[in-house]
């Protein structure tokens, strides 16, 4: 076998280039790749005096082409000057390309990320630039930890690329006591063997924290005891979920009342919602309510929730006018047993049944009703079906996306009830982002009947969550328009007011009217105001204060009103 041209031969003393001038170059040893491609990476020229150190430029040149395993630069002797001789070697043909490991990403992105075609001279300048483009694409889907382990071709033209894509050995709950671990690993949307991802880990995160059980929750990926895996640590800082409150007053129209409430939205450490509310008067006797929320309904992602109660309020009706208004005696006994099951990851649909017994009275002190007011005691037995879609990026403080839902409770006779109707409900909420805290909010609720509604189920305004400058229950009827919008923007942005993070200023304004029935036209009334909305462990916490036509009112409350 001859002796390569590519290695030093011993005994060969290094050539000593004579100072003459190239009269030709040639180029040898290429199969595949044209000559006139490698030379137009050729600084030397004919004509050019010989110059070592552009000759080993040239040979650098030559190489970051790519297609070529080794080249090396001879010289021959001519009558007028030199030969100038670039011998290279060709990389070897691709016939074939072949991924492997990849579950993640399919082959076909993969290939089209890579760059290397079939059927050509294997060009490693394009393959190392094509594995950094295979590595970006698994990064840029959130798979941080794939990386390319190997790539070879083989004797028979198959180039083969290996990828590991670092999956979950095991994931670890730390900094749980009150909550069983199983609560927080049924919101993990990753699980040991799968490939680890940054977006699914951070998504799994905000729903953790969403919950409200956890005032911090943070992942900790370390090594795991196999090649390319990873151990996911979870770790919460738990707190208070449950609140008592309690009390001992008098009031001019109940006599003397005592009330004590408990709360706890992770009640026993399972993740579901217990609310109970108990009140004694000495005008009404025992009042109660009850709730309680089981997020995974017998082990799936389906919500119940369920409300008993038998309450005595005294609601203010305007019917006669703003300076004309009575009250009664309202008491409604029974309850609501809902589902809402999951179609997707954005759309709901929720179903169930109402069974509320109602009936009326004049209050004991107070403007009583007129003669012949329509009181509509009996029996409301309905079925309730409504579907929802929602995209807010935060459901406590959301900044974008929109939340849609059309609803329908429908009373019928024939399930024993004393009324027949059907009661439509659609909202409709969209955020327009102005930054990172700062939103514009339009919301849209309306409200329709086919029949004229039984007074407890008529649609009412007024109050902190419809028309905030209008007293509660201002106005109410079978039929109803509410159109709000405001301006959401952190407090600290404002002048002077840099230390309070953490508080939400609001600008509203509410427009809405309620009307009988076959109304032909509305009247909206409108109103305006501000608010501050603070975030507490128990949700949001809001105080509004609103001003209309009809004077000034000021409300507080808790939880997301839209």
């Amino acid at each position: 076998m001859p002796p390569s041209p590519f290695v030093p031969q011993p005994g060969v003393p290094p050539q000593t280039l004579p100072p003459q001038k190239v009269a030709e170059i040639v180029v040898r040893g290429n199969e595949r790749i044209p000559t006139e491609q490698v030379l137009r990476v050729v600084s030397t020229k004919v004509a050019d005096p010989l110059n070592e150190e552009k000759l080993r430029n040239d040979v650098q040149a030559i190489l970051n082409l790519g297609v070529f395993a080794d080249a090396v630069v001879r010289i021959e002797p001519l009558p007028e000057g030199v030969r100038v001789v670039f011998v290279v070697a060709e990389n070897p043909l691709v016939q074939t390309i072949e991924v492997k490991g990849n579950t993640a990403v399919g082959t076909a992105d993969i290939l089209k990320a890579l760059g290397v075609r079939a059927g050509g001279v294997l060009n490693t300048v394009t393959m190392r630039a094509g594995v950094r483009a295979v590595e970006k694409l698994y990064q840029d889907q959130g798979y941080v930890l794939a990386h390319v382990t190997d790539v070879n071709v083989s004797p028979e033209g198959t180039l083969t690329l290996q990828i590991a894509e670092g999956r979950i050995e095991a994931i670890l709950i730390e900094g749980v006591h009150k909550t069983h671990e199983y609560v927080v690993r049924r919101e993990l949307t990753f699980k040991p063997g799968d490939v680890f991802n940054v977006n699914a880990v951070n998504a799994s995160l905000k729903k953790l924290f969403q919950l409200q059980y956890f005032s911090d929750v943070k992942a900790q990926p370390g090594s795991g005891t196999a090649p390319d895996t990873v151990v996911v640590t979870i770790v919460v800082t738990e707190q208070k979920t449950a609140m008592v409150s309690f009390g001992v007053g008098f009031s001019n129209q109940t006599g003397i009342e005592g009330f004590i409430g408990l709360r706890d939205s992770n009640f026993g450490g399972n993740g579901q919602a217990v609310t109970i509310e108990y009140s004694n008067t000495a005008l009404f006797g025992l009042s109660y309510g009850i709730s309680f929320h089981e997020p995974y309904f017998l082990g799936s992602r389906t919500i119940m929730d369920v409300q008993l109660f038998n309450q005595t309020t005294i609601p203010t009706d305007y019917t006669l006018g703003l300076n004309n208004s009575f009250q009664y005696d309202a008491t409604q006994v029974g309850g609501i047993l809902s589902f809402t099951m999951p179609l997707g990851p954005i759309n709901t649909v929720n179903y169930g049944i109402k069974a509320v017994t109602s009936t009326f009275g004049n209050p004991l002190v107070g403007t009583s009703p007129p003669a012949g007011f329509p009181f509509t005691p009996g029996q409301v037995n309905a079925l309730i079906l409504g579907i929802a879609q929602d995209t807010r990026n935060d459901p406590q403080t959301p900044i974008s996306g929109e939340r849609i839902t059309l609803g329908g409770e429908f009373a019928l006779q024939a399930l024993g009830g004393t009324f027949q109707f059907k009661r439509y409900d659609a909202d409709y909420s969209h955020f327009f982002p102005l930054g990172t805290e700062t939103t514009i909010v339009g919301h849209v609720h309306l409200g329709y009947s086919d029949v004229a509604l039984p007074l407890q189920e008529q649609f009412y305004l007024g109050g902190q969550s419809s028309l905030r400058g209008f007293a509660t229950g201002r106005f109410r009827g079978d039929e109803m328009v509410l159109l709000q919008t405001e301006y959401r923007f952190p407090l600290s942005a404002l002048p002077f007011m840099h230390a309070f993070s953490g508080i939400t200023t609001v600008l509203f304004i509410d427009a809405g009217d309620a009307e009988p029935a076959g109304a032909t036209a509305i009247n909206l009334k409108p109103d305006a105001g501000l608010g501050i909305q603070l975030k507490t462990p128990i949700g949001p916490f809001r105080i509004d204060y609103g001003i209309s036509g009809e004077g000034q009112q000021f409300w507080v409350s808790t939880g997301v009103q839209f």
